[in-house]
C-alpha cells in the first residue's frame, strides 16, 4: 500500500486535562478557526458557549479524587534559640536533618525578641519512597492553607531535629502553612519565599529572583511524584493535504464510535494546515467510559487504534495504511507540542508578544525548547533507525520480505528500492552497533570474573574500529552523524579501559594527576571544546536575553502609553518585567560560569568542576560527561587494589 502511494496512519494523543476548567479550554481550542464539533451523539456545538456547557455535562462524571500535594511551606521554630552565628548553625543542621531527602529551600528571618525562626519549602516526596503527609486542619483559612502534617510525618520531623540538636521535641515548633501541587505549586510557594528575602536550597544554590524560582521548579519536578487525575485526552488523526475532508470526517466519526462508543467526546476537522501538508482531526474524548472503564493507552492501543483509523479511512476511499515507525526503520517523530513550543519562541503570538518573549528569554524553558527543536529536526532528516534490538531487528526483518515481494511483483518501483536499502541499512548498522555494546559492556564490566588482557583488548578494539569505519562509509547525512555519535560513545569506553588495564598489567596500583589527565587525553580535548562551545552559546544567550529584555520592557512601556490600564494588568507588566529582568540577569551569570568552566578545563582536566559552576543543563552535561570519565578510572583503581591483595605481596613490582 505505501509502494502504492497510502500515507501512513498517524494518531496522537496530545494532552490530558483535569477538571471542567482544563477540559473546557481543550474544547473551545478544537473549537478554533469556527470549525463545528459534532458530539458523541451526533449534536453540533457551534460556539464556544455550547462547548463549556457540554463539558458541564460531562464534568458530573469526572473524577472526585483531589491532587496530589506535592509541595508545602513550613514554619519552622526552635524555642529559646537566639539570633547568633551558633543559633544560625543549628537552624541550618535542623533543616538539613529534618528535611533530608528531600528537595528543600529555606530562609531565616530574625524576630524582634532576638530570636530566630525559619521559612522552608519542601517537597513532600522524598528518598527511599517516603512522603510527608498532610491532612485537614479546622479553621477558616484559605483551602489551601486547611492543611497540617499528620501525625507520623510531624514526629518523623521533630526526632530528625531532635537527634541532630539536641533541643528537645517540646521545644521545637512545626507549622504547614501552606501546601501545592506540581510544578506550578513549587513555583508558587519558591516565588512567596524570596519575596522577602534570598533563600538557600538544599544544594547550596542561593534563591533570589524570579528567573532562580523558575529554575528551581524545574529542577523539582522529576521529584515530586505528583499524581493528577486525568478526565479528558486530546486526540488528534492526520491525513495528507488534499484529502477528501468529508471523507475524513466520516472516517474519523466511525473510528471513534467503533474505539470510544462507551465514552462522550466531541469532534472537528481542521483544515488550516493544509499548507504545511496535512490536516487533522481534533477529538476530545472523556477518560472514564460510561461503565467505569478509564483508557490507558500504551504501544499495542496505538497499534490498534492506527489499523482502525485505517480501515475506516479506506472504508471511505482515503489511502491510509496501518504501519509502524519500526517497520519503516524511521526514526522518532515530533509531536504538536514540541511545534507549539519552537513556534511560540520564535514567532510571538499577537497580543502575548511580551510574555512570549519573556517566555523563549527565561533560562529555565531554554532546554525544553532546545530538545524540541532537535527532536523537530531529527524527525524532519529522518535518519534511518538503527535496529539494536531484538524486536527491532524481527520487525526490519518482516519489513524487507515484505518489500521483496512489493519488488517483485513492481520491478520499477523506487520506493520498494528505496526502503529496501533503508532496512537493510538499519539491520546492518543496528547488528553492528548491538554487537559492539554487547562486547564492550562484557570487556568493561566491573566485577567481571573473566580475565581480559590488554592484547585482547586491543584486538578487540581495532576490529571495532574498522567495522565502524567500513559502516561509515556507507552512510551519508544525519544517519551517518547519528552511527558516529553512537559507536564513538561505545570504543571511547572501550579506549580509556585499554589504557588502564596496560597501567594494571605494569604493576600500577595508584596514579598521579598527571597520568590521569594523560589516560584521558582524547577525552579532555574533547571535553575542552565542549566547554569552549558552551561558553560561546552562553554568551550568546546572554546578549540575546538583554536584546529581549529591552524589546519586551519597550513593548509594555508602549501598551502603558497607548491607554490607561487598570490595576491588574498593571500588575501582570511588572510581573512580566520581572521574569525578563531575572532572565536576562540569569543569562549574564550562566555566561560568566561557563567562562569559568572553559577555563578550567583548559588547565586541568582532570579535576572536577565546582558544583557552583553548573548552572545550565549544557553545563550539567558537561560536568557529568567529566565525572564518567574520572570514575571510569576510579573503578579500575578499586579492581586492580583489589587484585593485589588477592595476589599478595611481592607479586608484580607495584607502586
Amino acid at each position: 500500500m505505501l509502494a502504492a502511494g497510502y500515507q501512513p496512519a498517524v494518531i496522537k494523543v496530545v494532552s490530558y486535562a483535569s477538571g471542567a476548567a482544563r477540559a473546557t479550554a481543550t474544547g473551545q481550542y478544537v473549537l478554533r478557526e469556527d470549525v463545528p464539533l459534532e458530539t458523541h451523539d451526533g449534536r453540533i456545538l457551534a460556539d464556544r458557549a455550547a462547548v463549556a456547557d457540554e463539558i458541564k455535562a460531562w464534568s458530573a462524571g469526572f473524577s472526585k479524587r483531589a491532587e496530589s500535594q506535592d509541595v508545602g511551606t513550613v514554619r519552622l521554630t526552635l524555642h529559646d534559640v537566639a539570633d547568633s552565628p551558633e543559633g544560625r548553625a543549628a537552624y541550618d543542621k535542623a533543616i538539613a536533618a529534618a528535611f533530608e531527602g528531600h528537595r528543600h529551600a529555606y530562609r531565616l528571618d530574625a524576630a524582634s525578641d532576638g530570636t530566630l525562626d525559619a521559612r522552608v519549602v519542601v517537597a513532600m516526596a522524598g528518598a527511599a519512597r517516603e512522603r510527608f503527609r498532610s491532612r485537614m486542619a479546622a479553621g477558616g483559612a484559605p483551602a489551601r492553607e486547611l492543611r497540617q502534617f499528620d501525625r507520623a510525618s510531624e514526629a518523623t520531623i521533630k526526632d530528625r531535629i531532635a537527634v541532630a540538636t539536641g533541643v528537645a521535641a517540646d521545644r521545637i515548633g512545626i507549622v504547614l502553612k501552606a501546601t501545592g501541587h506540581g510544578r506550578d505549586g513549587v513555583a508558587y510557594q519558591l516565588d512567596r519565599l524570596v519575596a522577602k528575602g534570598a533563600a538557600v536550597d538544599d544544594r547550596g544554590k542561593t534563591l533570589a529572583n524570579v528567573a532562580d524560582v523558575r529554575t528551581a521548579a524545574r529542577e523539582w519536578g522529576p521529584s515530586l511524584r505528583s499524581q493528577s487525575t486525568r478526565d479528558t485526552l486530546h486526540l488528534i488523526l492526520s491525513a495528507k493535504a488534499g484529502a477528501d475532508v468529508e471523507a475524513l470526517r466520516r472516517a474519523a466519526h466511525a473510528f471513534l464510535y467503533d474505539r470510544f462508543a462507551d465514552h462522550k467526546f466531541m469532534f472537528g476537522v481542521h483544515t488550516d494546515k493544509q499548507a504545511e501538508g496535512h490536516i487533522h482531526v481534533h477529538a476530545v474524548i472523556t477518560v472514564k467510559s460510561e461503565s467505569g472503564q478509564k483508557l490507558h493507552p500504551g504501544r499495542d492501543t496505538f497499534r490498534e487504534w492506527r489499523q482502525a483509523y485505517a480501515e475506516h479511512a479506506q472504508a471511505e476511499g482515503l489511502k491510509i495504511v496501518a504501519t509502524g515507525a519500526r517497520e519503516r526503520a524511521s526514526s522518532q517523530s515530533y509531536g504538536p507540542k514540541d511545534k507549539a513550543i519552537v513556534q511560540v519562541a520564535d514567532r510571538p503570538r499577537p497580543g502575548r508578544a511580551a510574555r512570549d518573549r519573556a517566555y523563549a528569554a527565561d533560562p529555565a524553558n531554554r532546554a525544553m525548547i532546545d530538545k524540541a527543536r532537535q527532536r523537530i529536526a531529527v524527525a524532519r532528516a529522518n535518519p534511518i533507525r538503527m535496529a539494536m534490538s531484538e524486536a527491532d531487528r524481527r520487525v526490519v526483518n518482516d519489513s524487507i520480505d515484505g518489500w521483496r515481494v512489493v519488488l517483485r511483483d513492481r520491478p520499477g518501483s523506487t520506493l520498494a528500492k528505496d526502503m529496501l536499502e533503508r532496512l537493510a541499512l538499519a539491520r546492518l548498522v543496528g547488528g553492528i552497533l548491538g554487537t559492539i555494546a554487547q562486547r564492550v559492556e562484557l570487556l568493561t564490566k566491573e566485577g567481571s570474573d573473566m580475565a581480559v588482557t590488554a592484547e585482547q583488548m586491543a584486538r578487540d578494539l581495532r576490529l571495532m574500529n574498522e567495522a565502524v569505519s567500513r559502516t561509515r562509509d556507507l552512510l551519508d547525512g544525519a544517519t551517518k552523524q547519528q552511527f558516529h555519535e553512537a559507536s564513538a560513545r561505545y570504543l571511547e569506553t572501550l579506549a580509556n579501559r585499554l589504557d588502564l588495564q596496560r597501567l594494571a598489567e605494569r604493576g600500577v596500583e595508584r596514579m598521579t594527576r598527571a597520568e590521569v589527565e594523560a589516560i584521558i587525553g582524547v577525552n579532555a580535548d574533547r571535553l575542552i571544546e565542549r566547554a569552549n562551545s558552551v561558553r560561546a552559546k552562553e554568551e550568546r544567550e546572554a546578549q540575546l536575553a538583554a536584546r529581549q529584555a529591552d524589546r519586551a520592557v519597550e513593548v509594555e512601556r508602549g501598551d502603558e502609553a497607548r491607554a490607561g490600564i487598570d490595576p491588574a494588568s498593571q500588575r501582570d507588566l511588572a510581573a512580566k518585567r520581572q521574569i525578563v529582568t531575572g532572565a536576562e540577569r540569569s543569562a549574564a551569570q550562566e555566561a560568566r560560569a561557563a567562562t569559568e568552566a572553559a577555563r578550567m578545563l583548559a588547565r586541568h582536566p582532570g579535576d572536577r568542576l565546582s558544583p557552583g559552576l553548573v548552572k545550565t543543563d549544557a553545563l550539567t552535561q558537561l560536568r557529568a560527561e567529566q565525572e564518567r570519565v574520572i570514575r571510569e578510572i576510579e573503578a579500575s583503581d578499586r579492581l586492580e587494589a583489589q587484585k593485589g591483595q588477592r595476589m599478595g605481596p611481592g607479586r608484580g613490582g607495584r607502586r
